[in-house]
């Protein structure tokens, strides 16, 4: 059965009862992500003698427990089925996320060389100017700008995407979209373990000083990641994670999976579109990637979608001939 056909059945009340088992098991096939990228985070983190320190963030676990509580009573007291299913979806998604940057914390730790000459030795393979791209975008009266904004857009998705598929009715898009989300982000961290870097800026920009010529009190997340290789790190605080991983650039994917979440949206496929191609056109600059950085990220989103289609394809095609009968 195809989305579409999912999802014109859960409009209807007797058909609901088909269709709820298959979103079950998908919902049970990301727990199971979930508690993999949970034991490969602690277990990773624990031999690298890194912990995390829960109470650096009181209110984000005081919400993330009253939230529990609110889909456990959709669930199983009011008995909200597509409210509870869209609930349980947005949890995993925050879940998915949070163990995420456990694991690129992790990765980061490991300390292996850097590998930014590899990574600039690959975009002059690929004929990338990174001056040349910077300069061209700084010719034009407030691109840059507009790129800096698209940038940042990475957190407001990361919200209203979701929201955006629960109020279409697309739930089984949205369990299809935390599943990628998840396998992009396990994938990212894997590689970043084999091939990590600091970012263009630093390397290229800044050369030969790096970080030491920027101006006092700017923002980077070179100290974090020095600190992480250097094993003077011991303690992860929830109220300042950052992101870390330069390839590949999970900017990049993130604007794959958005774009690809919005596809099926009448009105918004095209914002979608826009906003996610500015965003990922943004990675040279706002997020100071190399392009081969941005390539290996489009690269990890578009086989994790795959891959995800194909997971929940198959836990729902278990039982297929019950579900093809009973229609």
């Amino acid at each position: 059965m195809t989305d579409t056909t999912l999802q014109a059945a859960a409009l209807s009340a007797p058909q609901l009862q088909i269709v709820a088992p298959a979103d079950r098991r998908v919902t049970r096939l990301i727990w199971l992500l979930i508690a993999l990228m949970a034991c490969s985070a602690g277990i990773g983190l624990g031999l690298l003698g890194i912990t995390i320190d829960f109470t650096s963030n009181l209110s984000l676990i005081a919400i993330a427990v009253g939230y529990c509580a609110v889909t456990v009573f959709y669930a199983t007291v009011r008995r909200d089925v597509r409210l509870a299913a869209a609930m349980t979806s947005v949890g995993q998604l925050f879940l998915v996320l949070l163990i995420g940057l456990f694991l690129t914390y992790a990765a980061t730790a490991v300390g292996l060389p850097l590998r930014d000459a590899e990574l600039h030795a690959a975009d002059q393979w690929l004929n990338f100017d990174r001056a040349s791209y910077l300069a061209a975008c700084a010719a034009i009266p407030g691109l840059i700008s507009l790129l800096d904004a698209a940038y940042l857009t990475i957190q407001h998705q990361t919200v209203l995407v979701p929201l955006a598929l629960i109020l279409a009715g697309q739930q089984l898009r949205l369990q299809h979209f935390v599943l990628a989300f998840g396998l992009s982000l396990v994938a990212t961290a894997l590689i970043a373990v084999f091939v990590p870097a600091v970012d263009a800026m630093i390397y290229l920009d800044l050369a030969p000083h790096g970080v030491a010529s920027l101006p006092p009190g700017t923002y980077t997340h070179i100290p974090t990641l020095e600190a992480l290789r250097a094993g003077t790190m011991p303690t992860i605080r929830l109220n300042d994670l950052e992101g870390l991983i330069t390839f590949p650039s999970f900017h990049t994917a993130n604007g794959v999976l958005f774009a690809w979440a919005l596809w099926r949206i009448r009105c918004l496929w095209i914002v979608g579109l826009v906003v996610n191609a500015l965003m990922i056109a943004s990675t040279p600059i706002s997020g100071q990637h190399y392009l081969i950085d941005v390539i290996a990220g489009a690269g990890v989103a578009a086989a994790a979608i795959v891959a995800a289609r194909r997971l929940a394809d198959g836990v729902r095609d278990a039982k297929q001939p019950m579900a093809t009968h009973a229609g």
